[in-house]
């Protein structure tokens, strides 16, 4: 070996000796690393919001105001009365029968239906047929019919919907005593303006009413 090629040789052998000295060494265990960046050891999750159910409370319905009417001092009169939106005729019926203003303290008016008429109603085309039992032929005088059925007929034509108003007993269609006087044939329909004349145009500053001379009517 000449001696070029012996420094050479020690310029390589050097060199490969201080490359392997700078290399890392490899470990000859595994390790458990402790330090870990913040946030790379959370575990992460999705939520889901679920939408709590929409409730209605029953207070809340929409509602609708009806006219009532009553007798006070030998006239009628409507009273307001709070129904639910999608309320029938009949319900404005059964209101009517339902509540006796005679019963309360203090009161300004009384109703001359008798307490055991039933009513039931079918609305057609604006026509309201009123079908009653034997009590609305048995109202002892002329007067109180006027007014019984005249409490009938505007509360029903205040309604929308209705303008006409026709009565049966069973079925069978019968004539029935106007505000005025007269008196409408059977099968022939009577309307708000028939009874107009028997609206109080005030209400009255005391209760004073007309004396039932229906035994049915006292309460």
């Amino acid at each position: 070996m000449t001696k070029r090629h012996f420094r050479l040789f020690v310029v390589v052998a050097l060199g490969t000796a201080l490359v392997s000295a700078c290399g890392p060494s490899p470990d000859r265990s595994a390790r458990i690393v402790t330090d870990v960046p913040f946030g790379l050891d959370q575990t992460t999750t999705t939520s889901t919001t679920t939408p709590s159910p929409t409730t209605t409370n029953p207070e809340d319905e929409l509602r609708n105001q009806i006219s009532l009417f009553y007798v006070s001092t030998n006239r009628l009169i409507g009273t307001q009365q709070n129904v639910k939106q999608d309320s029938t005729a009949q319900d404005a019926i059964d209101a009517l029968l339902s509540i006796r203003p005679e019963s309360l303290e203090n009161s300004y008016s009384r109703s001359a239906i008798p307490k055991n008429l039933s009513l039931t109603v079918e609305v057609t085309r604006g026509l309201a047929v009123v079908d009653a039992n034997n009590s609305l032929l048995e109202i002892a005088t002329t007067l109180e019919q006027r007014l019984a059925i005249g409490q009938i007929v505007l509360t029903l034509t205040s309604l929308p919907g209705i303008g006409q108003v026709l009565f049966t007993v069973d079925g069978i269609p019968q004539s029935v005593p106007r505000g005025a006087g007269d008196t409408a044939k059977a099968n022939q329909p009577v309307a708000f303006d028939d009874y107009a004349s028997l609206l109080l145009s005030s209400a009255p500053s005391s209760p004073l009413f007309i004396a039932p001379q229906n035994e049915g009517l006292v309460p």
